[in-house]
C-alpha cells in the first residue's frame, strides 16, 4: 500500500488516482490516516458496494459459523431426480 499526505495528494490527484488503480493509497494529515483511496477501474459497482458494506461481512461471518454441508448433500439437493 502506498502512503501520501492530503498536501501531496491535493498538488497531484490525478497522478494518486490513477496509481490507485494498481494498488491502495492511504491519505494522511498530520500523521494520522484521514482516507483510503482505492480504484475502481475494471470492478463492478454493485461488487464494491458488497466489499465495502459491513452488513454483508456480518452476514458472511454469521455464516460462516453455521455447521457446513458435505459436498455429497448438496449434490443430491442440486441433482434430484425424483418426481416433485
Amino acid at each position: 500500500m502506498k502512503e501520501t499526505t492530503l498536501e501531496q495528494f491535493a498538488q497531484e490527484p490525478q497522478t494518486f488516482l490513477q496509481a490507485a488503480q494498481h494498488e491502495r493509497i492511504l491519505v494522511t494529515q498530520n500523521g494520522q490516516p484521514v482516507a483510503l483511496v482505492v480504484g475502481l477501474e475494471n470492478k463492478d459497482a454493485e461488487d464494491w458496494h458488497l466489499e465495502m458494506s459491513p452488513a454483508f461481512w456480518q452476514m458472511i461471518e454469521e455464516r460462516r459459523q453455521r455447521p457446513t454441508l458435505p459436498f455429497e448433500a448438496v449434490e443430491a439437493t442440486l441433482f434430484d431426480e425424483s418426481p416433485a
